[in-house]
């Protein structure tokens, strides 16, 4: 109006220069003022500046500083979906990338992974081969070693031997676990395992390893180590049962309406596993599992062919902690308490409390967990922390509940350097302690090489036929539980040293000369790499699913 005014005006009162500067002006202060009318005004929950999540993933001074990305507004939740898992539908892609960003020490309420973010680019100039290596080692399980069954069940054996350990399978499967949130196929692998596993401990809580079938015909003296129908080896290894139900936890987490979860038979496995914990609680006392009874030996109580005193294994008093035969080596035990197996067995009775009270609806189930919880805690915290002359106070691996100890530790998980990586509550001071001693050559299974650029521990299960023995699982629990990047690039330089040539991790090698190494075919310590990989990097290295037969 006021332009209008003065082009119309019958007596000009601005000469025409006056008159085409006092227009410029009018113009540029509406293209302002219309300019920061349209302003987009950020409603209260986004007032955080952008700019903020523009920041560099890691500063100088700070190298590879983990940090959590920005939260996404619009973010579907999880998929409850309860279809058939068999389905092959893509999930959006949002879930797919939360379901990347999902840490698996997040499912398990452990420490692992101190999660950093190193460029994968970055961590290639170790060795190139890292790239080929990370989707080999992810996905060996799901090419190699795995079976999808008719039944609805999954059937993952171990390797180079072809049955299933409740152990390993459960380990072999947790880097997949993140992804079942989005993916239907690894849902259906995983879930199938754990419908497997359910069976397997119901048929028998005490066999450690299973076939596929009952085709195989067992002789006498296999029949006399508990050997028959889907048993493969009746080894009673506790922290078998403890994989289980970290196992059933990290998968309930990530999707948390799966039917499998409430299925009768895994509720009742886990009701029986916790039994058979409480009944070894008094293995001096010959308490039988209620109801257990071995068709292959006529035993209702746990007698193993080598151990002393007839099978009963050596003498214990009672601690509160929980009895077991073996270790997860397969070696049967000095003294009979296994300190990071009660360890494990008490991070994951944790899970079963939540599980009880949110899933099953079970007061009887989580008091009964709650309670051999906290004995099995007791008796470490009484029993098994023992003072060291040069280290200070240290958990012992194995103890008897009489006054002895075993001082040492073994590559395989659980393993005292992997107590973070177990989820236990432990006393940091402690740990350290231990962890130094476990570096050291007061730790009889530790070894370096001769030339000093090759360090770590391996196990007596390999003495004999490697007597320098490294077992690289034990170099990668080193690594998943150290705080110090330095420390765990130092540990990848070494592993991806040592491995042959062949892209995959070995059960142990020689520290002198890595070529000689047992077992090329082991799934367990691939996993276990893959997770280490990813504990250092953000990025999805390991690539696509590969195809499945059966999926």
């Amino acid at each position: 109006g006021l332009v209008t005014l003065v082009m119309y005006q019958r007596r000009p009162l601005l000469s025409g220069k006056k008159l085409f500067a006092l227009l410029c002006f009018l113009a540029l202060f509406t293209l302002v003022f219309t300019s920061f009318g349209n302003r987009r005004v950020a409603p209260n929950d986004e007032d955080e500046p952008l700019s903020k999540y523009e920041k560099p993933l890691y500063k100088d001074e700070e190298p590879y500083k983990s940090r959590e990305p920005p939260p996404s507004k619009n973010r579907e939740p999880p998929s409850e979906d309860t279809e058939s898992p068999a389905d092959d539908r893509e999930l959006p892609k949002s879930e797919e990338q939360q379901a990347h960003s999902t840490k698996l020490g997040l499912l398990t309420n452990a420490f692992y992974p101190v999660q950093h973010n190193v460029p994968f680019e970055e961590l290639k100039k170790i060795d190139k081969r890292l790239e080929t290596m990370c989707q080999e080692t992810f996905w060996n399980t799901i090419k190699s070693t795995t079976h999808v069954l008719d039944d609805g069940g999954t059937f993952v054996f171990t390797g180079d031997i072809d049955d299933l350990w409740v152990r390993d399978s459960c380990a072999q499967v947790h880097p997949y676990i993140p992804l079942a949130a989005s993916d239907l196929k690894v849902r259906r692998v995983v879930s199938g395992l754990i419908k497997r596993l359910a069976f397997y401990i119901n048929y028998d809580p005490y066999a450690n390893a299973f076939r596929v079938d009952t085709s195989y015909v067992f002789n006498n003296q296999q029949k006399a180590m508990g050997r028959h129908g889907y048993i493969s080896t009746w080894n009673y290894e506790l922290d078998s049962g403890a994989y289980f139900l970290r196992l059933l936890f990290s998968y309930y987490r990530v999707v948390p309406n799966d039917p499998i979860l409430k299925d009768p038979s895994v509720i009742d496995a886990v009701s029986l596993m916790m039994d058979l914990w409480i009944a070894e609680q008094r293995h001096e006392e010959d308490v039988p599992l209620e109801g257990y009874y071995n068709e292959a030996n006529n035993l209702n109580l746990f007698r193993y062919p080598g151990l002393a005193r007839g099978g009963k294994g050596t003498p214990v008093g009672y601690t509160g902690m929980t009895w077991t035969g073996f270790r997860p080596s397969d070696d049967e035990c000095k003294y009979h308490y296994l300190v990071p197996a009660n360890m494990f067995a008490s991070a994951t009775l944790k899970y079963v409390e939540e599980m009880a009270a949110s899933l099953w609806s079970s007061g009887d189930i989580a008091a009964t967990a709650r309670t051999l919880r906290v004995q099995i805690d007791n008796g470490i915290r009484e029993h098994a922390i023992v003072s060291h002359p040069v280290f200070g106070k240290i958990y012992a691996f194995e103890v008897d509940g009489l006054g002895n100890h075993n001082l040492m530790d073994d590559a395989n998980v659980p393993s005292l350097m992997s107590i973070p990586y177990l989820g236990w509550d432990y006393d940091e001071e402690i740990y350290q302690n231990t962890r130094k001693f476990i570096l050291s050559p007061s730790n009889p299974t530790y070894k370096e090489s001769s030339n000093g650029k090759i360090k770590g521990y391996g196990s007596p299960h390999m003495a004999q036929r490697i007597p320098k023995n490294i077992w690289p699982m034990g170099q990668i629990m080193q690594g998943l539980t150290s705080q110090s990047l330095e420390e765990k690039l130092d540990i990848l330089t070494q592993l991806v040293a040592t491995d042959a040539g062949t892209g995959h991790m070995h059960e142990s090698y020689d520290v002198d000369n890595p070529k000689k190494f047992t077992r090329p075919w082991f799934c367990w310590a691939d996993a276990l790499f893959a997770e280490f990989l990813l504990s250092l990097t953000s990025e999805k290295c390991y690539g696509d699913m590969p195809k499945l037969k059966g999926l």
